[in-house]
């Protein structure tokens, strides 16, 4: 009784700590959920062009990425103190050895080919890397303004690799992330939005250099791309209820990125609004539960464990927040894959590993009681 008690959510104070343990089953619960959701999407949107072998890869990679994160939460925060910035650098000559040697795919070179379980891509691996290694350097900082830049400049350099792929979505998204963990730090929101200022001519010169970025910018002049066309219809071909799991027509080539990017639209063409809403839903339990975990932590004075848990959630939910504005067309493209739903390895992967990372710092919690 106890256990559910915790479980329960106030309007009026939502975020309130109750339990660690009951709020890492809160995270985890609805992770599990969302993945295997995810191998249901996969199967149904891939079934028109031999989806066997899809749907059994994805299911490796999430059997490979449950064990993850069980891993990753038996991991004592002392010790993924002292591996984050080596992690940090192991993920910086990734990113180099994709950049030199990963098959050029679409124009990009992002994936490096692990065997028979397919395409890994290290710029996943970096968003981990970040909230460790921003975690690890913020950690019993009192004050962060003035030493920003010596702060961040490492992360700097990770956006750079990134950005030179390109992956300028994934570079401005690993930026948002360094961002909001510098800001519960207590830096000053001005001296970030110089730091803003100053980014942003250089992201639109980087983007004016490739053609499929600078038609993603149309947005911004209210033209809608051909995917976000397709999405709408999918979303509205499913009204409340769905045409039924595998009766969906966009999946036959209508909409493309269907299984990946854009699987949402997809998802709410064969589950309906209620489909859509689950999604959402089980998104923000994890946030709400991954938030108290948080706040358990800051309230115990584990900082390192309070920016593990808050920057793993955000990394998580925003994502998915990205991913869904972008699905429902208010926000540009920008290749962003839903966590735990999108077909492909190393999201999910990384998805559940910052559920593991979310789930340890829980466990200290418990243990140090």
């Amino acid at each position: 009784m106890r256990m559910l008690r915790a479980f329960r959510i106030s309007w009026r104070d939502p975020f309130e700590p109750r339990d660690a343990r009951a709020d890492a089953l809160g995270v985890l619960i609805p992770a599990f959920v969302l993945t295997g959701l995810g191998i249901v999407c996969v199967y149904s949107f891939s079934g028109t062009t031999g989806g066997g072998s899809q749907v059994i890869r994805q299911a490796l990679w999430a059997a490979i990425a449950v064990a993850s994160s069980i891993l990753v939460s038996r991991v004592p925060l002392e010790r993924l103190r002292r591996v984050a910035e080596p992690g940090l650098i192991a993920t910086g000559v990734l990113l180099l050895v994709a950049l030199l040697f990963a098959p050029l795919v679409e124009g990009t070179r992002r994936w490096l080919v692990i065997g028979p379980i397919g395409f890994f891509q290290p710029s996943e691996m970096a968003k981990i890397a970040i909230v460790l290694f921003l975690a690890a350097r913020l950690a019993g900082k009192k004050q962060t303004d003035g030493e920003v830049l010596k702060i961040a400049w490492p992360v700097i350099v990770i956006c750079g690799l990134v950005v030179l792929a390109p992956d300028l979505g994934t570079a401005v998204f690993l930026g948002a992330v360094a961002l909001f963990l510098l800001l519960l730090a207590g830096a000053r929101l001005g001296r970030l939005m110089t730091a803003l200022f100053v980014a942003a001519p250089i992201i639109v010169l980087i983007a004016a250099r490739y053609p499929y970025m600078q038609r993603r910018l149309e947005f911004f002049r209210g033209s809608l791309n051909y995917q976000q066309h397709q999405a709408l219809i999918a979303l509205g071909n499913g009204g409340m209820w769905g045409q039924g799991l595998g009766a969906g027509h966009q999946k036959h080539h209508y909409l493309p990125a269907g299984h990946t990017d854009f699987v949402l639209p997809n998802l709410g063409e064969e589950m309906g609004f209620l489909g859509v809403a689950l999604v959402c839903v089980l998104f923000a339990l994890i946030l709400i539960h991954g938030l108290r975990v948080a706040l358990l932590a800051a309230k115990q004075k584990e900082y390192f464990g309070f920016y593990i848990a808050a920057g793993a959630t955000f990394l998580v939910v925003f994502q998915a927040v990205v991913n869904i504005a972008v699905a429902t067309a208010a926000a540009p493209t920008k290749g962003i894959s839903l966590p735990f739903l999108s077909q492909g390895g190393s999201n999910l992967l990384m998805a559940m590993v910052a559920v593991g990372l979310v789930v340890g710092v829980s466990r200290s919690l418990e243990t140090a009681k």
